[in-house]
Parts: structure tokens; sequence; C-alpha cells
């Protein structure tokens, strides 16, 4: 059984960054926007804004739970009101009580 965290960083954290990339730049920002506000790679924004990253949303299927929260962290963050590491926090403190849950 993977940890919290290889979960976390390997699967939830991929799709997180990708449906952020993707509310960014559908609220206007370029891509190099995208990328300076989500601490990555102008590429790594093309390759989510193309599904060639970040695309096992399946993961959610499972956790209904970290969808609805991933979306609200992602339009936080895409609206500025939040970081890309307060977000990833959130996530890992949302991840965690979804563990212990499944256990």
């Amino acid at each position: 059984m993977k940890t919290v965290f290889e979960v976390i960083s390997q699967e939830v954290l991929p799709c997180m960054r990708s449906l952020v990339a993707k509310k960014l730049i559908d609220q206007g920002f370029s891509q190099k926007k995208a990328a300076e506000t989500l601490g990555l790679s102008q590429p790594a924004v093309s390759h989510y804004k193309r599904d060639l990253r970040g695309k096992r949303a399946g993961i959610f299927v499972n956790y209904p739970q970290l969808l609805e929260d991933a979306n609200g962290i992602a339009v936080r963050v895409a609206s500025q009101e939040i970081s890309m590491d307060q977000a990833t926090s959130e996530i890992f403190e949302v991840c965690r009580q979804l563990m212990e849950v499944k256990e």
C-alpha cells in the first residue's frame, strides 16, 4: 500500500496542478503567467493544457470529496486568494484525512 505522501506526490498533485493550470488559462492567464503563479515551467503548463501530464483524474473518482476540495482550491489559486504553497498544504491535509478514513 502506498503511503499518503506517495499518493499525493505521484497522483494527486499532478492532477491538481493540471486543474489549476487550466483554470488560470481559462481566466485569461498566459501560459507563462500561469507557470509563474504555479512555480512551474511554461512547457509544463502547456503539457497540462494538452492533457499530456496530470491526467490521472481517476483518483478523484474514488474520492469525490477530494475533487470538490481540489476544485475549491483551484479557484482560490486562480483568483490569487492563496499561493500554490498554501494550496499544497491544504491538499496534503485533505488527503491525510481521506487516508485516515480509508484505513
